[in-house]
């Protein structure tokens, strides 16, 4: 990993300009802040939870808007036949195909993918790969908050530089109201069964890059950029059974810009 290599992004910002990029990992892999790295680059940010919501606010009076609505009010998973067309109109809009945009948080099922790329020619998948004992850990243990006003997510490894207050936008930072481990169980058991079992499929569509979390042991990196806990470099272990370093916001934001220049520049 390069020291400083992103202080001007305007040449990786022309390089992905226009490129339709899909988002995959578990609950508490970073998606969210992984997002907004790419957002950063100009690439529109789509979430399901987006989309739906711009439908519901555009047309409320439609039947398919009344339909989300119920299910969002419900707290329930909107079904294949009402979020397809809505996450695909949504990405029909000028904006997106003109600036490119990040997808997080769909394709959720097989169907789902197969319907999105039916339709859409996708540039790149990213999966992001966080060992399962963090997942949990990090989330609940690690004191996960997020900001109220950007969304940015921070936690007693990735801290503020002021406590409470967010380093972007200087929102209040508050835990999220799902986050306690019965709902983070699960949606990490609905990831196991709905979406992690189609990313052979997605991998034969596209291009499917894994964007670690982890580092190998001769990974020679400033400590700047990994996670630390009470002043001390953390280390978790992965799910072959060993140790290692772990990346901070910034060291994940610094991988994931280095992955785009090899693929794109």
């Amino acid at each position: 990993m390069k020291k400083h290599p992103w202080k001007n992004l305007d040449k990786l910002k022309n390089a992905v300009r226009g490129k339709k990029i899909i988002l995959f990992g578990p609950p508490g892999s970073g998606k969210g802040n992984r997002s907004r790295d790419l957002e950063a680059l100009g690439l529109v940010h789509v979430s399901s939870g987006i989309a739906l919501r711009a439908a519901v606010k555009d047309d409320p009076e439609s039947d398919l808007s009344k339909n989300a609505a119920s299910y969002m009010e419900q707290g329930a998973l909107v079904p294949d036949e009402i979020i397809v067309p809505i996450i695909m109109e949504h990405l029909s809009q000028e904006k997106c195909q003109t600036n490119g945009f990040i997808l997080d948080g769909f394709p959720r099922t097989q169907a789902q993918a197969e319907a999105l790329f039916s339709k859409i020619k996708i540039d790149l998948a990213l999966y992001l790969d966080v060992p399962r004992k963090f997942l949990v850990f990090g989330i609940i243990e690690g004191n996960r908050r997020v900001c109220v006003e950007c969304a940015t997510g921070y936690s007693d490894f990735d801290l503020p530089h002021i406590e409470g207050v967010c380093d972007k936008c200087g929102g209040k930072l508050v835990t999220r109201a799902d986050d306690h481990i019965e709902t983070i169980e699960k949606r990490l058991k609905l990831y196991d069964e709905q979406t992690k079992p189609f990313l052979p499929y997605i991998k034969v569509k596209t291009a499917l890059e894994i964007l670690p979390i982890t580092l190998r042991d001769e990974e020679d990196i400033d400590e700047k950029y990994l996670k630390t806990l009470k002043g001390q470099v953390y280390w978790v272990e992965t799910d072959q059974g060993v140790k290692a370093r772990m990346l901070n916001l910034e060291g994940m934001r610094e991988r994931l810009y280095n992955l785009l220049a090899e693929k794109f520049l």
